[in-house]
């Protein structure tokens, strides 16, 4: 069978099961565009590996092409597309896990100031549009695609109710906020969107034109911002902070602030899966970064537990 086709097919078969695929599809159809379209079984071991190697060092990037080929040939080779795999039997040792940052409250203010200084001229987006985008982002835990394809429509202005539609596992979800964050979306949709401009598909955060936001223009509006601010990694990671890191600090933050207030973690933990979107509770788990502060806040609480005070008689 010709590579494309049955990629195409491939797609079609998890998509058919309610899974999204979407970073997988980019990857297979990349898969093609390197090993060029041809029959299957004249696919040879070489390139196949120079696809998945790539130019640079090794990544998180090679495991996530060479899982994707994996179960695509296993696929394959199970409807009799091909009779053998092309992949490499080696696989090398995993680099070390990518450590999310967690931007501090001084971090979040060298933002916000960078916003409000920049401007307009220089800007691919306005600076109160930049401003309200980092603070819907820490205040809300939202993924940047969940954000950017909020709509006026889905912001009730009288309760403070985010809706979330049909994003990440094709599930939708409301999502309150709160006092102080609703009045800054409020402000800012009087400011961006004049009355006549409104309408339910007009988008909640826009462009200069009144269009959509790109996830491109954002995080090259966002990556200058950070080098503006001064807001970088000090620990020798390869990777600068992102945008996506707010969602890891929303989480980290909440955690810690309930260790303080002395509730039970364990049992708000589902709580907190549910508000950021998540199936299962181990998938909450992955944007729990344990810093220093996290696991201080967990050894005082089960010190409270293991030693509790003895009243004095």
């Amino acid at each position: 069978m010709i590579l494309s086709q049955a990629v195409e097919q491939y797609i079609l078969h998890k998509r058919s099961l309610g899974i999204g695929f979407r970073s997988e599809t980019v990857r297979l159809r990349a898969f093609i565009q390197a090993i060029g379209d041809c029959e299957m079984h004249l696919i040879e071991p070489a390139p196949v590996l120079r696809f998945i190697e790539g130019s640079g060092p090794l990544t998180t990037f090679w495991f996530s092409k060479y899982h994707t080929l994996k179960a695509f040939y296993r696929y394959a080779m199970a409807r009799d597309y091909c009779a053998s795999c092309p992949l490499p039997l080696s696989v090398p040792q995993k680099p070390e896990a990518f450590q999310p940052y967690i931007y501090t409250n001084q971090d979040i203010e060298r933002l916000i100031d960078a916003a409000d200084s920049r401007h307009r001229y220089r800007w691919l987006l306005e600076p109160h549009t930049v401003r309200t985008l980092l603070l819907l982002l820490y205040g809300t835990g939202l993924r940047i695609g969940e954000a950017l394809h909020l709509t006026l429509a889905d912001f009730d202005t009288g309760t403070g109710v985010l809706t979330i539609r049909e994003t990440k596992f094709f599930k939708s979800r409301f999502v309150p906020v709160g006092n102080d964050l609703r009045g800054v979306l409020c402000r800012y949709i009087d400011r961006q969107w004049p009355q006549s401009l409104q309408s339910e598909t007009t988008p909640l955060l826009g462009t200069v034109k009144g269009t959509p936001i790109m996830r491109q223009t954002a995080e090259l509006v966002f990556k200058r911002l950070r080098e503006q601010a001064g807001v970088s990694r000090s620990d020798g990671a390869t990777f600068q902070p992102r945008l996506h890191d707010f969602r890891h600090t929303f989480a980290v933050v909440r955690l810690v602030t309930w260790y303080r207030e002395g509730k039970n973690v364990q049992r708000l933990l589902p709580h907190l899966s549910i508000y950021l979107g998540h199936g299962v509770l181990r998938d909450t788990q992955r944007y729990i970064s344990m810093t220093t502060e996290l696991l201080q806040q967990a050894s005082l609480c089960f010190e409270r537990y293991a030693r509790p005070e003895v009243p004095h008689v």
